[in-house]
């Protein structure tokens, strides 16, 4: 399967999982603890592109949260990443989060 099929299966999960309908419905502290993690993985893993769907709704997560909430989810997923970096090898860990989350960085 390709990137583009790939990525349009990924978003029938994420929509089906609730993440891009109201906060209400979704689970807006996981998907924020999963973009901390994946943006501390963009920022440290050779990865080209990042999906601005997921983007798009941890903002819109962030601000229906509880002051506070959206910050410690996100620092937790980044804490999460520097875990796995430092535990097994910052290489290991980027091919982890690419391998866990085709529909998110590639």
């Amino acid at each position: 399967m390709n990137y583009v099929g790939k990525r349009r299966l990924a978003m029938a999960m994420i929509l089906s999982a609730g993440f891009l309908e109201p906060a209400v419905a979704r689970d807006c502290e996981g998907l924020l603890r999963m973009h901390g993690l994946l943006r501390r993985g963009a920022s440290q893993c050779a990865f080209e592109q990042y999906n601005p769907e997921i983007v798009e709704a941890a903002r819109q997560c962030f601000g229906e949260v509880a002051p506070g909430v959206g910050e410690h989810s996100m620092y937790a997923g980044a804490a999460e990443f520097d875990q796995m970096a430092s535990l097994s090898g910052q290489g290991r860990a980027c091919s982890e989060i690419e391998r866990r989350f085709p529909m998110a960085v590639r």
